[in-house]
């Protein structure tokens, strides 16, 4: 299923004073270009999860766990549509890796449009308003679980983290999606859930190297400030 990424514009960024839903998160990127090399992950902490009741749906073919061959790299989100802000949270992710804004790759990352990306992981922020009708929501509430939903802390902030089945459109689909949604945080006066996403397969492509051992390890290495 061709993903439409959730991405949000508020109406005081815009010029023209046009009210719109959407935008994108980041410029189109430069590689590497919020991260410092790292020598090693730091241990992790996992996810302390408590289960809660859900439909259980079939479970896909699994992908092989992998740990990252080229050390890790930090990325720090302290850029906000081109401006400079005080970093707001940070993360690892391998270092072989390709980061492109929002989106993270063991390949090299395609945009086949402003929201259609290759890219098995990314983060985003959707707006406390518009959550409820977001994207992300409506996945959340209609996918099939492949695991009971759960949650937990990380770096002291609670998250939600939902792995399901991705429902597909026209016979396409995503595999596994795991979905983590994490606490509010506020940026120039505004609130934004802060949401990690990885899929199987982004755009139904099959990408070497992509695993959700990796992802979650991502994840769990959030550090908020």
């Amino acid at each position: 299923m061709i993903k439409k990424l959730t991405i949000i514009i508020l109406t005081a960024i815009m010029s023209s004073g046009a009210t719109a839903v959407y935008f994108n998160l980041n410029k189109l990127p430069e590689k590497n270009s919020q991260a410092n090399l790292v020598d090693s992950l730091p241990s992790i902490t996992p996810l302390i999860i408590t289960p809660t009741p859900s439909v259980t749906g079939t479970i896909p073919s699994g992908t092989p766990e992998s740990t990252p061959s080229g050390g890790w790299k930090t990325f720090h989100f302290n850029n906000f549509h081109g401006d400079v802000i005080n970093e707001v949270f940070s993360f690892k992710y391998p270092g072989e890796w390709y980061n492109n804004g929002q989106y993270f790759s063991p390949n090299k990352i395609e945009y086949y449009d402003m929201t259609s990306v290759d890219a098995p992981i990314f983060y985003d922020l959707i707006s406390e308003d518009l959550f409820d009708t977001s994207d992300t929501k409506y996945q959340i509430d209609k996918d099939k679980r492949r695991q009971p939903d759960t949650h937990g802390k990380i770096d002291g902030k609670e998250f939600k983290k939902y792995d399901l089945i991705d429902y597909g459109t026209y016979g396409e689909s995503s595999g596994r999606v795991m979905i983590f949604v994490g606490p509010k945080i506020s940026i120039d006066g505004r609130v934004f859930y802060l949401v990690f996403r990885w899929e199987e397969k982004p755009l139904t492509i099959t990408i070497p190297g992509n695993s959700p051992e990796i992802f979650e390890k991502m994840v769990n290495s959030i550090k908020f400030n």
